[in-house]
């Protein structure tokens, strides 16, 4: 049985003579509402949530050393 592929159209490719064979691909939109936020973002550490909770207590006062 011989088989009948000769015959396919090439979808997205383009022949270049500068740049040769070119093709091109289909990557669907990312939706960047949906993505996750990394746990290692400094703003949203914990210490620094409750350092901004409890300002008095998050810097270190200066002592007059007299």
């Amino acid at each position: 049985s011989e088989l009948h592929l000769t015959h396919l159209q090439v979808k997205n490719v383009t022949n270049n003579p500068i740049d040769g064979k070119e093709g091109r691909i289909y990557i669907p939109d990312q939706e960047v509402s949906k993505l996750t936020l990394t746990s290692d973002i400094k703003g949203l550490k914990r210490e620094r949530r409750e350092a901004k909770k409890n300002k008095e207590h998050s810097k270190k006062q200066k002592v007059n050393p007299e």
